[in-house]
């Protein structure tokens, strides 16, 4: 293929150029078949280097109609093939963009059916997937739910890292929360009714709404630990009915997104009467340790599934399924601090069950008192044997590292 032929792609970055490279260094979109332009935060143009670069843009990827402006300006000047973007608030920028220029792609209608909340809860529980009751935010409809469900939980609807979640037991506590929070934006809000159980989560790689290979897990800690500096941990779930019933949700849920390909994190619950409820979906890897633990297990890289499907390449092929091979079963840690300063960030400790060992903060970094999920020092993985054995080895790497602030 000559250098005229390759595809131009428009790379929108927020994790770093590194997360598009295999273990080996090679990298997902090679030289001899793309060239790339890396839209990117300021911070990280100096990360982005190869063969395949065109060129790299530094910008505040917060402003949204600059995005989309600089998409546009590379467009001029040499028309792209394809946009690409796998972090969650970059995926409708992504899809406004491929719509005003007309690229393949996701479009943003499709897209805001695995980003919005309330958009995606009214598709798939419109095709006869169980969803919690649930109405765009109003007080008489927090008071409604309120009445017929004891418990209403109020969530913004592109919201992320579990960031401006509020369960509420009474109509009065409404107000409270409102003035305590001037800045909550009530018409991207909704209130649905509060599902008692256990939370789950199903990390699959999609080809055409159907699952090709997934991990099943258990979220063990409320996603909200960091407003008390608590850790947050989450663990895969052995085989046994309670995995093939969430896989077999999954699988239904996956249905209703036929023209899905990609990466997909589906959050459910499973109530006291073991009945599984849709909580959401993203068209997107999983933070934490997922996708350390995804590639551990399977030999699948959740990143370069996502872009490859975006290119419309073939997905990556998984050395082993979880559902069906013997594998470890897999862990993962986040570890917070209420606040003070990083002091050091020791080696990770000689044990053959330590996957990933991610720090998040550099030291002399000072910590403010975290107020999201993702406001974590350090993201730990690990495996085990049996599903107490990874959290015993969770909390040891809890008290490893909180042992550096």
């Amino acid at each position: 293929m000559s250098a005229d032929d390759r595809r131009r792609v428009l790379l929108i970055d927020r994790i770093g150029y590194s997360h598009y490279r295999r273990h080996d260094g090679s990298p997902f979109m090679p030289a001899d078949r793309f060239a790339v332009t890396v839209l990117t935060d300021r911070a990280k143009v100096g990360e982005v280097s190869g063969a395949e670069i065109d060129a790299v843009i530094g910008i505040d990827l917060d402003d949204v109609p600059l995005m989309l402006e600089a998409g546009e300006m590379v467009h001029r000047h040499r028309p792209l093939d394809l946009v690409v973007a796998i972090s969650e608030r970059l995926l409708l920028p992504a899809a406004r963009l491929r719509d005003r220029l007309g690229i393949p792609g996701l479009s943003e209608e499709r897209t805001l059916l695995v980003r919005n909340k309330l958009r995606m809860k009214e598709h798939v529980g419109g095709l006869g997937v169980r969803v919690p009751r649930h109405e765009p935010f109003s007080p008489e409809a927090v008071a409604r739910l309120l009445e017929r469900h004891g418990r209403v939980v109020l969530k913004p609807t592109e919201g992320m890292a579990s960031t401006g979640v509020f369960v509420l037991d009474r109509i009065e506590q409404l107000r409270p929360v409102l003035d305590a929070n001037p800045g909550l934006d009530r018409a991207n809000y909704e209130v649905e009714e509060f599902i008692d159980g256990n939370l789950h989560h199903v990390d699959s790689v999609v080809r055409d709404g159907e699952p090709v290979v997934a991990t099943v897990s258990r979220t063990v800690d409320p996603t909200t630990s960091y407003h008390d500096a608590a850790p947050c941990r989450d663990h895969n779930i052995g085989p046994g009915p309670e995995r093939e019933a969430l896989l077999a949700f999954n699988a239904a849920v996956l249905k209703c997104f036929p023209w899905f390909s990609g990466v997909t994190h589906h959050e459910m619950f499973l109530d006291r009467t073991g009945e599984v409820v849709f909580c959401e979906i993203a068209g997107r890897p999983g933070g934490g340790g997922i996708i350390p633990g995804f590639r551990h297990q399977t030999g699948v890289d959740l990143d370069e599934a996502a872009v490859m499907a975006q290119l419309g390449d073939a997905l990556p092929v998984p050395a082993k399924d979880p559902a069906a091979d013997p594998v470890p079963l897999i862990g993962y840690v986040m570890v917070y601090q209420p606040g003070g300063v990083l002091e050091a960030t020791p080696a990770a400790p000689d044990v053959p069950w330590l996957v990933d060992l991610a720090y998040l903060r550099r030291p002399g970094d000072v910590l403010p008192r975290p107020t999201r999920w993702s406001d974590a020092v350090a993201a730990v993985t690990v495996e085990g044997a049996t599903e107490s054995e990874v959290l015993d080895r969770l909390d040891h790497m809890v008290r490893h590292v909180r042992g550096t602030a």
